[in-house]
């Protein structure tokens, strides 16, 4: 009677395994990096490359990432080396394009999953994943650091990291995406010099001191500290809410140090979510590091550090993975809180950094061929086409000095903010103003681009603010527009010339569709319309 029950469990068995979905892995060697004495945390040899988990040049397919690895192996690539001289491995994604495609009304963070020294290995619970396109590309960072040879001999080290995803298409239930935020630990930077200083030594050394003391409201001082000296003050150094000047990088005195830092800011919640996973960055000595709720009182979670029985360094620095997750609310304040404890006799330097999975609830996953067809817009599109009640205007974009300017305004295309708007004539351009309501939720990260030059036939967008009241399309129609920082020319008139020469201030057409298009070939299919 048993039998059955048994073969019936391992047909079952069986069944469960075949619907799991195939997880993928792509594997990634950092370039050979010379160890010739010792490095500090965030001083060693480093290197960034763009990488690809799909054909960068293929149409774009829906990815889920789910965990990564790095180990470190000599100049062949195979042979292992100490996993100790590890310091960094992160994934970055590009903002602005993975905001545009993805369709988010929220902010992107770079930051997608990082390692550290004590944690080479991250995996997101069963089920969950970061939305990736597979023509998307990713930013890899790898460090090295020597905290304890002292002689190293040019030794010749790698990172071989491994990044694990599953496709969209082998699911036979649907994943549940996560989305990425990052926040970090800071202390006060005093005004004056002795703060400023890049010095372990510009700080006196106080042994077994305990220092307690934050900004986030639970405690009665603000930590006020001095930057490490290999922090860089571009990368490190914030000024929070209150307008104080504060670093992600400083110096711990000997003794042990308690530091509280106001993460709400860092978080932006825009809703309520769960966190379902959680890496954290952590230097030499740290104990600990925990998120807590600071409207309740609880911790959200508590991630505790090994130090190593002998030498520097971290032997183990826990993460957190939970299907279940914790409940984080938009209206609560969160505070991060790190613990160090320097045995040494001298100052030694510090981070607290965290990185979040959280639940996404906004995401309304892309079927696999509207994802194809919106990649191709936002990024591959040659051609504006406005479709208008008197005739088809078209003008090439230039791609090459306003990238983003062109995503943005493809992704206003996407999304129908420029259809049944009217083009009106004014002295000098042809307007079309999108209302906030149709643009409020689109608005792309856009850095300052040296744009095409401005003259009659450029297309050009400007920024909501000055005088414009809402962001604006306009074609210039004489060759010395007025210069405006807000505005950046992204297409050329290439047909249509005779329609936006009969615009006269007071006329005004209406603006049917616009259309952002491969090629200028296919301007033809697009007209006959």
């Amino acid at each position: 009677m048993k039998r059955p029950f048994i073969a019936i469990i391992a047909i079952l068995t069986a069944v469960v395994a075949f619907a799991a979905p195939t997880t993928q892995s792509k594997q990634f060697i950092s370039p050979v990096y010379t160890i010739d004495k010792i490095y500090h945390s965030m001083e060693g040899p480093a290197s960034v490359e763009r990488i690809y988990l799909g054909d960068p040049n293929g149409p774009a397919e829906l990815l889920w990432v789910t965990g990564m690895r790095t180990e470190m192996v000599d100049a062949d690539g195979k042979t292992p080396q100490l996993p100790e001289l590890m310091c960094h491995v992160n994934i970055d994604l590009d903002p602005p394009r993975h905001q545009a495609l993805f369709g988010f009304r929220r902010p992107t963070a770079s930051r997608l999953m990082t390692l550290s020294q004590g944690m080479l290995g991250a995996k997101l619970p069963a089920g969950f994943g970061f939305p990736l396109a597979s023509n998307e590309s990713l930013l890899l960072f790898t460090q090295v650091l020597n905290l304890n040879i002292e002689h190293p001999q040019n030794l010749k080290v790698r990172h071989r990291v491994t990044i694990d995803y599953v496709r969209d298409r082998d699911l036979t239930t649907p994943i549940k995406p996560l989305f990425n935020v990052g926040a970090s630990g800071m202390v006060q930077l005093e005004d004056n010099p002795l703060a400023m200083a890049h010095s372990m030594m510009s700080m006196p050394a106080s042994t077994g001191v305990v220092t307690e003391a934050g900004h986030d409201g639970m405690t009665t001082s603000c930590l006020v500290g001095s930057r490490a000296p290999q922090a860089s003050s571009g990368s490190a150094d914030y000024v929070d809410p209150k307008g104080r000047k504060m670093t992600g990088h400083w110096i711990v005195p000997p003794g042990k140090q308690v530091n509280h830092s106001d993460i709400t800011w860092f978080m932006n919640l825009q809703f309520d979510t769960r966190l379902h996973y959680a890496a954290v960055h952590l230097h030499p000595f740290a104990r600990s590091l925990e998120i807590r709720d600071m409207t309740t009182g609880k911790t959200v979670f508590l991630a505790r550090a090994e130090n190593p029985k002998s030498g520097v360094g971290l032997a183990h620095v826990d993460e957190f993975s939970s299907a279940a997750g914790v409940l984080l609310q938009h209206d609560h304040m969160y505070s991060l809180i790190s613990t160090y404890d320097n045995p040494t006799g001298k100052n030694v330097d510090s981070m607290a950094s965290v990185f979040l999975g959280l639940e996404d609830p906004e995401l309304d996953v892309l079927a696999a061929e509207e994802l194809k067809q919106n990649s191709a817009a936002l990024f591959d599109s040659k051609t504006l086409v406005l479709h208008t009640n008197i005739g088809n205007i078209t003008a090439t974009l230039d791609r090459e000095r306003a990238p983003e300017t062109v995503i943005q305004v493809a992704r206003f295309i996407l999304a129908g903010s420029l259809d049944a708007e009217r083009m009106i004539g004014q002295k000098g351009a042809i307007s079309i103003s999108l209302p906030a309501r149709k643009a409020g939720g689109l608005l792309q990260p856009v850095r300052n681009e040296a744009g095409v030059a401005r003259h009659s036939g450029t297309v050009t967008y400007c920024s909501a603010g000055g005088k414009y009241m809402e962001p604006t399309i306009l074609i210039d129609t004489t060759d010395s527009p007025d210069p405006d920082t807000r505005c950046v020319g992204f297409a050329i008139i290439a047909k249509g010339t005779d329609l936006v020469a009969a615009f006269q201030p007071g006329t005004s057409a209406s603006l049917i569709k616009a259309e952002a298009i491969g090629a200028a070939a296919d301007t033809k299919k697009v007209a006959a319309k």
